[in-house]
């Protein structure tokens, strides 16, 4: 992308008329707004992204303390089909690709 001067370098005697002027500090408030609409879609993508691996880090928590129930009273507490686990947190994952546009 071309920077102001580089836009002007054949005519700069147009960068001292005020409608140019205004033209300028225009692009340069909405090169403002994009610049922050990227930070806030980063941070908003980083923080789903935290949730995301918090939601699957506590799956798998509980998993393994059921797992250690089942085995430690098996009558109790039936057994975890472990298949089935990673089928859903597969979709869930594949879910939340689709939904947030993350590109996985």
């Amino acid at each position: 992308m071309k920077n102001i001067k580089q836009l002007f370098c054949g005519r700069p005697d147009l960068l001292e008329t005020p409608e140019v002027q205004e033209l300028i500090e225009y692009t340069q408030e909405l090169e403002g707004q994009v610049l922050e609409r990227k930070v806030e879609d980063s941070y908003d993508k980083e923080h789903m992204l935290k949730s995301m691996l918090s939601d699957i880090l506590l799956s798998c928590q509980e998993y393994e303390e059921n797992k250690l129930l089942q085995e430690r009273y098996p009558d109790q507490y039936e057994k975890i089909d472990s298949d089935n686990l990673v089928k859903s947190l597969m979709g869930y994952i594949q879910e939340m690709n689709k939904k947030n546009n993350l590109g996985l």
